[in-house]
């Protein structure tokens, strides 16, 4: 890349387990679409040991693999923040822009704003700001994001209540916020209920969906009781669709206590991309019962099903779901709360009206307006 008017994205992609790596895929693709665009990569992400099954990267998808992207950058490795630092500034970009969502990347992130801070000093550089902090993060955390968000010129985010974090966190400094593009669906066509239950070997019964890793904060325990206080008026099934941090005993020991073993079904694997379809076709509803949130991708991809979501009272949840249009919003922690809304949902009424109006929320925002809205910062006034 030789031009003066390209674009730096820096962060990971697939073939990595994780919403940030899918974010980063398609906002990578969008941006290319535009205009000239470097994608600089990571050799991985985190720890592996501190993944289940000790593997940061998704199974079996390696034709998910951006092949132009470039695999520099390691979180503990500081000669591969200066290697990385050196391809960029060859590359001479007027925008780097760079996704946010744990401290853990506070050494390499800052390193890198060093170097290229002197190395491109006309590059403006954008956060793509998921969480200022992470879900379970203290005080301390909240200091290492503000002495590393600070050094941007422009900071996007898709939440309201994450705008209002950052700009408490930078000061006056404006945030821009921005929807969360809706999941494109691919170019299979989703199998329909009854045959995505069959494939699955699930029965043809109310069911509901948990999608994506299970991690304490998002309070797949409040729902397992909810589905105890429902099972003598609403047997609902439940699929967990999603690979267990932790030791996956806890969940089966209280799945027995709960008399729930006919009831759960717990895909303990990562759902490769070319498999998400399926799932969400043989759920009626997704939950996302989270203790605490800044948000989720998981709306954005049910609702790109065209399915309704019931989402607890925290961080930026409530935003993404009308409340009795596309779903429900309930309290945190709170099984009764959440089993009402379930009983709600499954009353009998007609559910086509809520399905559509979760599939026209997911079609309003796609990744190259989120690409423009990038560009359209990094080229506004400091």
């Amino acid at each position: 890349m030789n031009s003066t008017d390209n674009v730096v994205l820096i962060g990971p992609g697939w073939p990595f387990k994780g919403g940030i790596a899918s974010h980063t895929t398609y906002l990578y693709r969008a941006l290319r679409d535009l205009g000239p665009t470097l994608f600089i990569s990571l050799r991985h992400q985190y720890p592996r040991w501190l993944y289940p099954g000790g593997d940061d990267r998704a199974p079996d998808n390696l034709t998910l693999y951006e092949q132009d992207a470039q695999r520099l950058l390691a979180p503990l490795s500081p000669l591969s923040w200066w290697t990385g630092a050196r391809v960029i500034a060859r590359a001479r970009p007027h925008c780097i822009v760079i996704p946010w969502w744990h401290v853990f990347w506070t050494p390499m992130v800052w390193s890198l704003l060093l170097l290229l801070r002197r190395r491109c000093p006309a590059a403006r550089i954008v956060f793509l700001v998921h969480n200022t902090v992470g879900h379970e993060e203290q005080r301390f955390a909240r200091l290492l994001a503000r002495a590393v968000l600070r050094r941007g010129d422009a900071w996007i985010v898709h939440a309201r209540s994450e705008q209002r974090t950052l700009q408490a966190l930078l000061g006056a400094r404006a945030v821009h916020y921005q929807p969360h593009p809706a999941y494109p669906l691919g170019d299979r066509e989703a199998p329909d209920r009854a045959d995505a239950r069959a494939q699955l070997g699930l029965a043809d019964a109310p069911t509901l969906l948990f999608f994506g890793f299970v991690r304490h904060y998002k309070g797949l325990d409040t729902l397992l009781h909810a589905l105890a206080l429902l099972r003598p008026t609403l047997p609902c099934q439940l699929v967990v669709a999603g690979e267990i941090w932790g030791d996956a005993g806890v969940w089966d020991t209280l799945i027995t206590e709960l008399d729930l073993c006919e009831q759960v079904r717990l895909e303990n694997r990562y759902i490769a991309e070319e498999d998400i379809a399926i799932y969400f076709a043989c759920a009626d509803l997704v939950a996302l019962p989270y203790r605490s949130a800044t948000g989720s991708g998981v709306v954005r991809m049910a609702h790109s099903h065209g399915r309704p979501v019931v989402v607890t009272r925290c961080g930026a949840l409530p935003d993404a779901v009308v409340d009795g249009v596309t779903g429900y919003v309930v309290p945190a922690e709170d099984p009764a709360a959440l089993a009402a809304a379930i009983a709600k949902f499954f009353d009998g009424t007609p559910r086509q009206p809520m399905e559509q109006a979760a599939r026209d929320a997911a079609g309003t925002e796609d990744w190259h307006q989120l690409a423009r809205t990038i560009l359209a910062n990094e080229r506004s006034t400091p």
